[in-house]
C-alpha cells in the first residue's frame, strides 16, 4: 500500500503526516508539528526560505519517515471557487467541459491558472434531464510553482496539491450523519465553514478570520506577561485566556468556571472581543444555510485545525451561536498511531483529507514534462557511455527520441479524443439556449393585453363600490375606457384610488371629469351627480430579441 506525505503550511505551524495514499480507511503511521517561521507564507503562497526547507529534511530524518511522495493541502483566498452546473455527461468528461467554458466561469486570464473540479452531487430533472453541481476552483501558477519549489528544496516528489475546501470534506464526509453539521476551521488569520448533510457538501464559505488578532490583544495586555506571538499562542493553547460570551446578554449554555480577578477577567473580555468578527461571520453562514434549509437546519458544530486547541473557544462559539460546538479529538474513518507523533486528529485534518481525493491543481502536462526531462537527463548519461564505446549508440539515441516522439503523438491523439466530447455537448448547449429562447418567444406572441378583461371585469364587480354606476365601458388591445356616475368627488377619489389598486391593470389615469351637473331625474331626489371617465392601461407583454446564435466550438 503506498504511503504519502500530507503537509499542511500554516501561519504559525506546520503540520505533517506519514499516511496511507487514496484509502477509504488510511492508517496514519506518523505525524509531527514543527514552527513555521515568520514570513515564510502569506495567503497561501510560499516564500523562499532554505532554513525552513532544512529544517523540514531533518526532522523527517529524526522521526525516520522516509516517504518522498507529497501532497500538500492550501488555504489561500486567492483560490477562487465558483460552483457551477453542467450536464450529467461520463466523468472523465467533465475536466474538457470545464476547460471548455472556464471563461464563462471566471474573468480572469486562464493561461495564468491552473484548474481542478470537485464533484458536489447530482441535480435530478424531468426524465433524463439530470445535470452534475461542481465545484470548479483555480489557483495561480506561481502559487502552485512556490510549493513545487520548496518541496524540491526538501528533497519531496510533489504528487498533488490540494485545496483545504476539498481536504475537509473528503475526510468529513464520512463522520458525519445524516443531520446538517457545520464544521468550522480555525487558523491564525483564515477560517473555513463547511456544511455537510446527508455526507454532501451543502455550503462552504472563506472566512478572513482567525485567532490571529485574539493572539495579538492577549501580547498587547501585557497581563498574562507573554511578550512573543508564539508565546501567547502556546499560553491560549494551556490556559483559558478568552471569555466565553461577547456580551452579558447572551444566554450561557457552557460557563467558564474559573474564578479570576479583575484585571484577568478584564483582559479575557477584550480578548474575546477581537474574535467577535470571526463570530459574526460564522453566525451569518449558519444564517445562510438555515434560511435556505429551514426543515433541516445546523444542529451540532465541530472545530478543527488551531481552533480546536485554543482552550475555550468551542464554548464560545456554543454560547454566542446557540449551537453545540465539540472539539474533533477522534476520526473514526482512519486508523490512528496515538503514539506516533503529538496533537490530536483535529489539528491534522486538512493534511489527512488531502490524501483521500485531492483535486490536483498540478498540470497533468507539467508531470509529463518532469517524467520526459527526467529520462533525458538519463539518455544523456548513457549516450555520454555508449559515444565512447560505439557508434552503435547513434542508433539507439535516434531510436529513443522516434518512441518519445511517437509517445508525444499518441498522447496529444488522446488529448483530441477527450476534447472532443465537450464540443459536442458545448454546441448542443448553445443550440438547445437559442431553441428554448426562440419557442418562448412564440409563446410570448400570441398573448395580448387585454387577455386579462375577464380578470378585469371580475374585480369591477367585487370591488366596485355600490352606489357607483357605470355607465358606459370600451376595450381594445391596450386599454379599457370607463365612464362612472357617483355622488360627489370624494367617492369618484375613492372610485379612482380602488381601481389603481387592481390587479388586472397597470395604470388608470383620469379621462375626463365634468362639473357637478344634476340632471333632471336626479334634480328631483335632490341628489348631485359627478360623471368622470377613466383609462386602465393592460400590462404589456415583454417580447425579447431574437438572440445570435453563439459560434459552435473551433
Amino acid at each position: 500500500m503506498a504511503k504519502i506525505l500530507s503537509i499542511e503550511i500554516g501561519y504559525s505551524l506546520t503540520r505533517i503526516c506519514e499516511m496511507d495514499y487514496r484509502v477509504k480507511s488510511p492508517k496514519i503511521y506518523k505525524y509531527v508539528s514543527i514552527p513555521t517561521p515568520q514570513g515564510v507564507v502569506e495567503d497561501g503562497f510560499l516564500l523562499d526560505n532554505e532554513e525552513f526547507a532544512a529544517e523540514v529534511r531533518r526532522v523527517l530524518t529524526e522521526k525516520h519517515i522516509k516517504t518522498r511522495q507529497a501532497v500538500f493541502s492550501v488555504t489561500s483566498s486567492k483560490i477562487a471557487t465558483r460552483e457551477v452546473n453542467t450536464p450529467a455527461v461520463k466523468t472523465n468528461q467533465i475536466e474538457a467541459l470545464i476547460k471548455a467554458n472556464a471563461s464563462d466561469y471566471f474573468p480572469i486570464d486562464l493561461t495564468e491558472y491552473e484548474l481542478a473540479h470537485l464533484i458536489l452531487g447530482v441535480i435530478k430533472g424531468e426524465e433524463k434531464t439530470d445535470k452534475y453541481k461542481v465545484m470548479v476552483m483555480a489557483a495561480g501558477k506561481n502559487l502552485v510553482a512556490g510549493y513545487e519549489r520548496f518541496a524540491g528544496q526538501c528533497g519531496l516528489h510533489l504528487l498533488s496539491l490540494d485545496y483545504s475546501g476539498n481536504s475537509i470534506y473528503q475526510i468529513m464526509r464520512n463522520e458525519c450523519g445524516e443531520d446538517a453539521e457545520m464544521i468550522i476551521k480555525v487558523e491564525e488569520r483564515s477560517t473555513i465553514a463547511t456544511v455537510i448533510s446527508d455526507q454532501m457538501l451543502v455550503l462552504q464559505r472563506n472566512i478572513v478570520y482567525g485567532v490571529d488578532d485574539a493572539v495579538q490583544t492577549l501580547v498587547r495586555t501585557g497581563v498574562f506577561e507573554e511578550k512573543s506571538y508564539r508565546n501567547a499562542l502556546e499560553l491560549m493553547k494551556r490556559k483559558t485566556c478568552i471569555k466565553v460570551v461577547l456580551s452579558e446578554n447572551t444566554k450561557v449554555l457552557e460557563a467558564d468556571e474559573a474564578v479570576d480577578d479583575e484585571k484577568i477577567a478584564a483582559a479575557k473580555k477584550e480578548i474575546a472581543g477581537a474574535l467577535s468578527p470571526l463570530i459574526s461571520n460564522v453566525s451569518r453562514v449558519v444564517d445562510l444555510y438555515n434560511s435556505k434549509n429551514p426543515e433541516k437546519p445546523v444542529k451540532k458544530i465541530r472545530l478543527v485545525g488551531l481552533g480546536g486547541d485554543i482552550s475555550g473557544l468551542s464554548k464560545l462559539f456554543t454560547n454566542e451561536l446557540g449551537i453545540k460546538t465539540v472539539v474533533l479529538n477522534d476520526l473514526k474513518s482512519i486508523v490512528w498511531n496515538r503514539a506516533g507523533g503529538e496533537g490530536n486528529p483535529g489539528r491534522y485534518i486538512a493534511g489527512i483529507g488531502a490524501a483521500y481525493d485531492p483535486v490536483g491543481f498540478i498540470n497533468e502536462e507539467k508531470k509529463k514534462s518532469d517524467i520526459k526531462n527526467v529520462n533525458y537527463k538519463n539518455a544523456a548519461v548513457l549516450l555520454g557511455v555508449f559515444f565512447a564505446l560505439a557508434s552503435a549508440a547513434l542508433c539507439m539515441f535516434a531510436m529513443t527520441r522516434y518512441n518519445d516522439v511517437m509517445t508525444e503523438q499518441k498522447s496529444l491523439q488522446r488529448m483530441e479524443a477527450e476534447y472532443l466530447p465537450a464540443e459536442s455537448v458545448y454546441n448542443t448547449y448553445n443550440n438547445m439556449t437559442v431553441f428554448y429562447k426562440e419557442v418562448e418567444n412564440g409563446y410570448k406572441q400570441t398573448k395580448h393585453p387585454n387577455d386579462n378583461l375577464l380578470a378585469f371585469m371580475e374585480e369591477l364587480e367585487e370591488k366596485l363600490p355600490a352606489d357607483a354606476e357605470l355607465t358606459d365601458f370600451s376595450s381594445d388591445d391596450k386599454q379599457a375606457v370607463l365612464t362612472m356616475k357617483v355622488i360627489n368627488k370624494e367617492e369618484a377619489a375613492k372610485v379612482i384610488q380602488t381601481l389603481r389598486d387592481f390587479d388586472s391593470v397597470m395604470d388608470v389615469s383620469i379621462g375626463a371629469l365634468d362639473k357637478e351637473d344634476i340632471d333632471e331625474a336626479a334634480s328631483e331626489e335632490g341628489e348631485p351627480r359627478v360623471l368622470f371617465s377613466l383609462v386602465c392601461s393592460y400590462y404589456t407583454v415583454a417580447i425579447d430579441e431574437p438572440a445570435a446564435t453563439p459560434a459552435a466550438a473551433e
